[in-house]
């Protein structure tokens, strides 16, 4: 038996913990690249109309959203099972889904099925994200692995240019996620399925029936199409009215409440995830992007690792935030430094943050960290905020570039400020974790 910190049993590793932390890594990256873009397309598709490309952009925020709630939905379903080989069928079967997605669309010439195979990859990739985590957040190596696939998947997402304004490159971009990670994680969760087909789990310690399980879905709903609609809005405001100060704002303001919201309506301290998710995604979102990943995924490897494991040994939610608010602040005066300096050091700061922030993710309830997790991939207001150097092709006039870093800045202040309240609300009761 080992020790239980935060849901998570911390015990002697096995054999069996490597191929399961590594089956975890390939799932969430999958998983969290399909809540991104479709896999994959023909290469005889017409993507080099604006108009369908528009229509895929448009398309990717909404997807996230939906995906979330998706895995939140089957992580509040999956977490009562005791047989984990259920769980791990579950995980299979969305990892199945979206193997079929990407021959399909590698089969399609017509770009109007684009929007379509980005919702279903979206869902598909919501049941194995949320499925996984509930199948891998229980152990401590294999919830190494899951937060590492999320870490990997945010900091690609944040810091480099898959969509352009032009269409050829973005048609030249989309197809990137390869078919071998998607493949393997089918694999091997496949092969976990079979491993853990005849275990069980001793059931959950039960919960007071005025705690509903559905209040994790309904966070999710509020957090996702709160943060939808203000993006979106945002960005009709900067399209047709050149934005100004009262619209981002507003944008800002309702960022806020919903992520505040969100994190009341979850057990005890579990909205703490999602304070730190909004705050760290923004932060992430104020930092300039460069066409390709190259040799820094191994940088971002080794220093997820690194950042993991440091947050479960020692949690440290402002820290966490302190770290949002150094990355607001260099990505304010990045526009001074060398742009290959200032993305690189962006890139090591980003992943040193939201590696230490899942590491740091400390839950009563399952489905919470979900949905902790999960929010990194929202879309975020600084995505409607158009500069000279970000590359997502926004319209109305460029803003200055240190404006997203202090829109950045503003947010984790704010996230800030709700963390202390929702302290203040639910004071620290020492008890036994429980997933």
């Amino acid at each position: 038996m080992g020790r239980v910190v935060a849901g998570i049993v911390d015990r002697v590793p096995k054999i069996g913990d490597g191929l399961d932390a590594v089956t975890a890594f390939a799932g969430a990256a999958a998983a969290g690249m399909s809540l991104f873009l479709p896999f994959t397309f023909g290469d005889e598709s017409a993507i080099d109309s604006p108009y369908r490309v528009t229509s895929l952009i448009n398309s990717v925020p909404r997807a996230a959203a939906l995906g979330l709630i998706v895995a939140v939905v089957v992580a509040v379903l999956a977490r009562p099972i005791t047989r984990p080989g259920l769980i791990w069928l579950t995980a299979t079967g969305g990892a199945s889904a979206l193997t079929a997605n990407y021959f399909i669309g590698e089969a399609m010439t017509s770009t109007n099925v684009l929007t379509t195979q980005n919702y279903i990859d979206s869902m598909f990739g919501g049941v194995l994200f949320g499925a996984l985590c509930i199948c891998a957040w229980r152990a401590r190596w294999s919830a190494v692995g899951f937060g590492l696939g999320v870490v990997v998947v945010f900091v690609y997402g944040e810091v480099v240019a898959v969509f352009t304004s032009n269409a050829a490159a973005t048609a030249d971009k989309s197809a990137h996620t390869p078919f071998w990670l998607v493949a393997a994680a089918m694999v091997l969760l496949a092969v976990n399925t079979v491993r853990h087909q005849h275990g069980i789990m001793l059931p959950v310690v039960p919960r007071m029936a005025a705690d509903l399980p559905i209040t994790p879905i309904i966070a999710a709903t509020v957090v996702s199409l709160s943060l939808l609609i203000a993006t979106e809005w945002l960005g009709r405001e900067f399209d047709e009215r050149n934005g100004r100060f009262w619209q981002i704002a507003v944008a800002v303001i309702a960022t806020l409440v919903a992520a505040f919201v969100a994190a009341v309506l979850l057990p005890g301290r579990d909205g703490t995830g999602v304070l730190l998710a909004v705050s760290v995604a923004a932060a992430g979102d104020s930092l300039a992007d460069a066409p390709r990943f190259g040799w820094h995924l191994f940088v971002v490897l080794a220093v997820g690792i690194v950042a993991i494991l440091a947050g479960l040994r020692w949690s440290a939610p402002w820290g966490v935030l302190l770290g949002a608010a150094a990355i607001c602040a260099f990505a304010a005066v990045a526009q001074h430094l060398p742009s290959s300096f200032a993305w690189t050091a962006g890139v090591v700061l980003l992943t040193c943050v939201v590696g230490f922030a899942i590491g740091s993710t400390r839950v009563t309830y399952l489905p919470s960290a979900m949905l902790g997790l999960g929010a990194l991939f929202l879309p975020s207001i600084l995505w409607s905020i158009p500069t000279e150097r970000r590359h997502w092709p926004t319209g109305g006039t460029a803003v200055g570039e240190q404006v997203p870093g202090q829109v950045a800045l503003v947010i984790t202040v704010g996230a800030a400020a709700g963390l202390a309240v929702l302290y203040q609300l639910r004071p620290l009761v020492p008890r036994v974790a429980h997933s």
